[in-house]
């Protein structure tokens, strides 16, 4: 009878052991530790961040992270499995935009406006709009990790070997195009095989146009993108592309790799791109040559050259089945500035208003870019690619690719295939 009682209290004991690990969680918590697991696309700084992630989990032996890093579109691809099965990671590094507003809407991240408020130095010290960029229905539900400014980077041996000046208006941009073309040089490089490019040459043509006003009424679909300003910023993006030869020979099949080289080895003009370009100019002889100018205004348009393409384009949230106090004081850790000092004295621009930079430790071409946006940023609108829904996201991508392929294209034509 005693054995038999004992070996029955044993079983007890290993059942509800076992119910005990089943009901962890998320967060994997075991042995009093509490494991987050942490996707993220920055993997150009990884051993910069892994070395955060070490230093954490030295300092926190009960909240350890575990981090993957993936290339933008596998990143992608993976979330869009995670979506579907609800199975985030706890940490999440991420986009900003329509797919994120989405994970929000399902509840699928967690709200940290609580904790951001009880911690006002940090979050005071974020650049106005952060917060707001990742914010739903005035809840906070991520940090961002770094601003993003799309500029007209320019070979400056290039420039000055043809005694031409860099771009101030549509019209100069065009005048310096023609002047490069007839000394057989490639004006402008740019990769339409990766769509997003192409669109970033639209965009800034739209806002520069417009404003950034026709975008939101778009964009909420209060209007769509017939307007008069998409349409004529389409002409315009035509004409640069298609009547003047702005964009490099065969420029519909370079991927983005070859775009790149076409400018990094001085073979082409210019280059359309965000600071994210930097990390193909500093470590290179040609970065002496590398100048850069805001995009250029059109005439009559309502936009200002200090509104950038871009903005908060990329933080860090939690999933909402994680240990939410755990999973805040990890990316409360990995977002501080000093543990993104050594990133953001790289390609990168601080989103923080105290970031802690030394010139000392910077690429001149990197102090000056990052000085140059905090001293003359108005404001920024966001990338269409990432503010619009999946469907006419894809849509904008092939529409524009149609408007600088075809020469008898119809731009308003085109433009109203852009719906929901």
């Amino acid at each position: 009878m005693k054995k038999s009682l004992i070996l029955v209290i044993v079983m007890i004991m290993l059942v509800v052991a076992g119910c005990s690990n089943s009901n962890a969680g998320n967060s994997g918590k075991s042995d009093n530790v509490t494991n987050l697991t942490m996707w993220s696309m920055e993997s150009r700084n990884k051993n910069i961040i892994e070395a955060s992630i070490a230093e954490f989990n030295k300092a926190n032996a009960d909240i350890q992270i575990k981090a993957e890093f993936f290339e933008d579109e596998a990143l992608k691809t993976k979330m869009k499995v995670a979506i579907a099965g609800n199975q985030l990671p706890d940490l999440i590094t991420y986009w900003s935009g329509e797919t994120f507003d989405t994970l929000v809407a399902n509840n699928m991240l967690g709200d940290i406006t609580q904790q951001l408020n009880a911690d006002v130095a940090f979050k005071d010290d974020v650049l106005n709009g952060g917060l707001e960029t990742f914010a739903y229905d005035e809840k906070n539900y991520g940090i961002p990790v770094l601003f993003s400014g799309v500029s007209l980077w320019y070979n400056k041996q290039i420039f000055a070997d043809n005694n031409l000046t860099p771009p101030a208006t549509f019209d100069e941009l065009l005048t310096v195009v023609d002047s490069l073309n007839e000394n057989d040089i490639i004006p402008i490089s740019v990769s339409g095989k990766d769509r997003w490019p192409v669109l970033h040459w639209y965009s800034y043509l739209a806002e520069r146009v417009g404003g950034t006003e026709p975008f939101e009424l778009a964009k909420s679909g209060e209007a769509d993108f017939t307007q008069e300003s998409f349409v004529q910023a389409g002409e315009l993006l035509k004409e640069l592309a298609i009547d003047h030869k702005g964009f490099v020979n065969g420029f519909l099949g370079l991927d983005y790799a070859a775009a790149e080289t076409l400018f990094t080895t001085g073979r082409a003009a210019m280059y359309l791109q965000g600071e994210w370009a930097m990390d193909a100019f500093l470590d290179d002889e040609i970065s002496k040559d590398i100048g850069f100018v805001t995009f250029p205004t059109v005439e009559g348009g309502k936009g200002s050259t200090n509104v950038y393409h871009g903005g908060f384009g990329v933080g860090m949230a939690v999933s909402a089945k994680a240990n939410q106090d755990a999973a805040y004081k990890a990316i409360r850790f990995l977002t501080d500035s000093a543990q993104r000092k050594e990133i953001n004295e790289g390609a990168n621009i601080s989103p923080m208003k105290t970031a802690g930079l030394e010139e000392a430790n910077m690429h001149p071409l990197s102090f000056e870019y990052d000085t140059a946006i905090s001293e003359n940023l108005d404001g920024f609108f966001s990338y269409y690619d990432q503010s619009l829904d999946a469907k006419r996201a894809d849509q904008f991508l092939n529409v524009v690719g149609a408007i600088v392929s075809q020469s008898d294209s119809n731009v308003a034509e085109e433009l109203a295939k852009v719906k929901k």
